[in-house]
């Protein structure tokens, strides 16, 4: 008798311990592969950050490409701040060429019809718009994404328009109108609105001697 309650108890213990080992084994292996995703995100993270800041660096050099040298504008947002649309402009840069002041350049967020559009635009100290570039964009591929071509971005350029943008359906006159992409206005008022944002930050920057 006492043999076989031994041999019962041994039978009890044995289901016991390979519950013990597999619930151990499960949880170093989830404790592994937390670890793996944790670092994975951070590295993928800091990845996605580093291209960022580089993209926003090529930017800034593309739509000023005279000026040589960037540096921010700190506290922004005591101009931005409760004026209608100016928010749209994240951060400003004053831009300088062989250390003379040359003018701006501003990098706006403005809501498309997919999402934000992230833009940078660049202005001269004579007010005159020297480049536009959008950095990003998630707009209907035919239609709203074509803001990044040229027939549409290139309008921007070279102007120092005396009155507010506005965009138009076809046939321009001046240079505050703005011709829309066939289909995708929404995208083309979003684009066109950053822009003016950029210019009515820049004259309150200019106002206030910043520069």
């Amino acid at each position: 008798m006492t043999g076989t309650r031994y041999q019962k108890a041994l039978e009890v213990k044995k289901p016991l311990r390979d519950i013990v080992i597999s619930t151990v084994v499960l949880f170093l292996v989830c404790t592994i592969v937390a670890v793996s995703l944790a670092f994975t995100n951070a590295a993928t993270r800091d990845v996605i950050l580093e291209r960022t800041l580089e993209n926003e660096n090529l930017a800034r050099k593309e739509v000023f490409s005279t000026a040589d040298d960037f540096s921010k504008i700190e506290n922004l947002e005591s101009i931005t701040a409760g004026k209608d649309g100016l928010s749209r402009v994240k951060e400003a840069y004053n831009g300088t060429s062989n250390g003379e002041k040359a003018g701006r350049v501003f990098l706006i967020e403005s809501n498309g019809y997919g999402g934000v559009i992230k833009m940078a635009a660049g202005i001269d100290k004579d007010g005159k718009i020297m480049g536009v570039k959008i950095i990003e964009m998630n707009e209907t591929p035919g239609l709203g994404s074509k803001a990044k071509e040229k027939p549409f971005i290139s309008q921007f350029g070279g102007i120092n328009p005396e009155e507010p943008l506005a965009v138009v359906k076809s046939g321009k006159s001046r240079d505050s109108e703005i011709n829309a992409i066939s289909g995708a206005t929404i995208t083309s008022k979003a684009v066109t609105e950053g822009i003016q944002a950029a210019i009515d930050v820049n004259t309150l920057l200019n106002e206030r001697g910043d520069l």
